[in-house]
């Protein structure tokens, strides 16, 4: 028979061993309740992203809509209607003649073409679908052959590596940056030039924008909240899982860089 001392120690241990088992199930029991706390706490952050990109997405595409609507009145006014007036003051004047100007009408035959082409590239930028099956960059491309038809400003577009797949509503948001960057360019930046660099990657796309205006200090930007802007690139590339980087100074132009992965 176990002695007194032997029948105390084995108590000892079964109650260091119950104890032992106690503290591990009580650690084991508070890390899953940890673990499903962050679990649900990522979950929760991952929804509000996604709500937060999809609110940001039909902001963009509303925004696009209005911005779209401005130019086309603007462009039907300044283009179209000026042509269109041109070519009915060319036909008073040969129905009032009793000759038939054959230069003239040649003449009216002309506006009245550049009047259709006109017409005919407001109604490709009415597609709401445009951004979602073209190309950033051909998107680009027709937004800078545009206004660089008004003389307000010069753009160039530059294109390097093979182009990827994007998703569409990436396509929508990184338009939309683009497009925010430039009309801030015309407003505010006084440039003559502008230029945007598309830079295919094997994961993401590159792209810069650069200006040769008068630059600004974006800190201090930022401070008198007059950055709003700003703010929205920089809230939508990180929204649609990319970043973006403003550089700029008084005097020294600026240059915004996104980096959009594809998927």
């Amino acid at each position: 028979m176990p002695t007194a001392d032997k029948y105390n120690e084995l108590l000892i241990d079964s109650l260091a061993g119950v104890m032992i088992f106690f503290i591990v199930t009580c650690m084991v029991i508070v890390s899953i309740v940890l673990y499903q706390r962050r679990k649900a706490r990522h979950r929760q952050v991952i929804n509000d992203m996604q709500k937060r990109f999809s609110e940001e997405l039909l902001k963009s595409q509303l925004e696009m809509q209005e911005e779209t609507f401005n130019r086309i009145s603007q462009e039907i006014h300044d283009n179209v209607g000026q042509v269109m007036s041109l070519a009915k003051v060319q036909i008073n004047i040969m129905t009032e003649s009793n000759d038939m100007n054959r230069e003239m009408l040649n003449d009216v035959k002309v506006n009245i073409g550049k009047a259709m082409t006109d017409l005919r590239d407001i109604a490709r930028s009415l597609s709401s679908d445009r951004i979602r099956t073209i190309g950033v960059h051909t998107a680009a491309l027709s937004e800078a052959e545009r206004l660089n038809k008004s003389g307000i400003i010069q753009i160039d577009v530059e294109v390097e590596g093979q182009e990827q797949k994007m998703q569409e509503d990436k396509k929508l948001i990184l338009f939309r940056i683009i497009q925010e960057s430039i009309q801030n360019i015309i407003k505010h930046a006084k440039a003559s030039e502008t230029v945007i660099q598309f830079q295919y990657e094997s994961d993401y796309l590159l792209t810069r924008i650069t200006d040769n205006g008068s630059g600004f200090d974006p800190q201090e930007r930022m401070m008198l909240n007059s950055g709003l802007g700003l703010s929205n690139i920089t809230t939508r590339a990180m929204l649609a899982g990319g970043n973006s980087q403003i550089q700029s100074a008084p005097g020294q132009g600026t240059c915004i860089t996104i980096n959009m992965p594809y998927e």
